[in-house]
């Protein structure tokens, strides 16, 4: 493959980067090009395994000790989150670890916390999480509402609702109220919430162009 500089055209970057020519369009008419470049170059690298510590059943600390002694190399996060942890190697499977079992962490990517975090959820709070599924996010908030209040964890999907009851019954929640309506209906259903997610799932447009090649 030809090196990139400023100079290449979006059939350069199409080439280089094996992407079709209508996503690159896009992507160069929503981006400068230089934050483009950085942009892809990040989505090339593999993507660091990354958990939540749930606090509801322990502290960030206490949990990377424990799984430090299990064999598993990691570090927080970063500044910005009191809960993550990112993994960078470990020699024991991290869904099938006793903590993992017992609700003590969920696998879950870093930029999901951040919705929550914006969001910030108070205790004693109504609160809606309208596309739950699998849970991460919704379990994040009601750690955030040290489980007072009420959350009510919605998916439109039927078949998700599954995984997202398993894992709030798993990680403790015990504020939540699990339900399946498409959003639209809400105003008919209930209302009067403090505050709403609505962190709706992506196309993955982007990304089913890599999962292709």
């Amino acid at each position: 493959k030809a090196v990139v500089s400023t100079q290449s055209t979006g059939k350069d970057l199409c080439t280089y980067y094996e992407y079709n020519d209508f996503l690159m369009g896009e992507l160069l008419e929503l981006l400068p090009y230089g934050e483009l470049l950085d942009m892809l170059d990040a989505q090339e690298s593999r993507r660091p395994v990354t958990l939540r510590a749930n606090t509801l059943k322990t502290r960030r600390r206490d949990l990377a000790q424990t799984l430090i002694n299990r064999g598993v190399n990691l570090d927080p996060i970063g500044k910005w989150s009191k809960v993550g942890l990112v993994v960078y190697n470990t020699s024991v499977p991290l869904g099938a670890t006793p903590e993992y079992l017992a609700g003590h962490y969920m696998l879950q990517g870093a930029s999901s916390f951040v919705p929550v975090m914006a969001l910030a959820p108070k205790p004693n709070e109504r609160v809606l999480d309208m596309c739950a599924a699998p849970g991460g996010k919704s379990a994040y908030i009601a750690a955030l509402m040290k489980n007072t209040g009420m959350l009510v964890s919605n998916d439109a999907n039927k078949d998700r609702t599954k995984a997202l009851t398993a894992n709030l019954h798993r990680l403790g929640v015990h504020n939540a109220v699990v339900c399946n309506y498409d959003g639209l209906a809400f105003p008919k259903v209930m209302g009067s919430f403090d505050r709403v997610l609505l962190d709706a799932p992506c196309s993955v447009q982007a990304w089913s162009v890599k999962i292709t090649q």
